[in-house]
């Protein structure tokens, strides 16, 4: 990890959202695929929870070592892109028979069980909401790891 630790906080912040949201897709891909029926059309779904616990391993692990601030902030991307997903993909929710209203859209297309996606297939909660999910297991895996990185490092300056 020599010279991520010197990065500034924009390249270091491009690099923890990288890892954390492409990063905890692909390794914790296979552990969902095979653990995500215990919780299949609950409400734990919508939000790929071992992808989650992966994103945040990998916040800890990673940022007990660097130490960045940046880390901590990876969820404002995950947010931004959550934010523009419902947006985008509920402008015509009027053509779904089930939708009563924009808000209900939104709740059974990205935060519900894959029983109430209607109009998507639930692709919303696979391209929108697990990328927050994740974005916001990583910045609080960061946080903690740079706890533990601030007490290791003010543990060698007293010493």
């Amino acid at each position: 990890m020599k010279g991520f630790e010197r990065l500034s906080f924009w390249p270091a912040f491009g690099t923890h959202a990288l890892i954390g949201i492409c990063g905890s897709f692909v390794v914790g891909f296979m552990p969902e695929a095979i653990l995500g029926r215990a919780y299949y059309n609950t409400g734990l779904e919508p939000y790929s929870p071992m992808i989650v616990l992966v994103a945040l391993l990998l916040g800890f692990a990673l940022n007990a070592d660097v130490g960045h601030t940046a880390a901590i902030w990876v969820w404002v991307i995950g947010f931004a892109w959550l934010a523009f997903g419902m947006n985008s993909d509920s402008r015509y929710w009027y053509n779904d028979p089930l939708a009563v209203s924009r808000s209900q859209y939104i709740r059974d297309n990205f935060f519900g069980p894959s029983l109430k996606c209607s109009g998507s297939e639930c692709l919303g909660e696979l391209i929108f909401t697990t990328p927050f999910a994740a974005s916001v297991g990583y910045s609080i895996g960061a946080f903690m790891g740079y706890m533990k990185y601030r007490r290791r490092r003010n543990a060698l300056l007293l010493s």
